[in-house]
């Protein structure tokens, strides 16, 4: 019987994630995430497992639940092989993010 996931809300993880980039690095701490991330691609396909991800967010000062993983692995393993996407993590975290000078340049 698999256990259903209670989590629903990625803001709350999104918002945690986004404020410990800007206090690890206010100009690139998204990017650092990102070759964080990508330094635990250890064969370099995109996928993460979610053990070395929570480590890897611990890193950057950010502890995630056992039901918040579950939640992340439910909705960003592409193909149920219980690896993270990276990239489509990423793209989560990022979108919608803009500064108010980044939006008005893409505007």
């Amino acid at each position: 019987m698999q256990k259903e996931v209670t989590v629903a809300n990625l803001d709350e993880f999104k918002r945690r994630v986004i404020e410990a980039c800007k206090n690890k690095s206010a100009a690139n701490g998204l990017r650092a995430l990102r070759w964080e991330l990508k330094r635990l691609d250890h064969n370099e396909n995109g996928l993460v497992d979610p053990v070395e991800f929570k480590f890897g967010l611990r890193a950057f000062g950010i502890e995630i639940a056992e039901d918040e993983s579950a939640l992340l692995l439910k909705y960003f393993d592409p193909l149920r092989q219980g690896k993270l996407s990276v990239n489509e993590l990423l793209h989560m975290i990022r979108e919608g993010s803009l500064n108010d000078r980044r939006l008005a340049i893409v505007e």
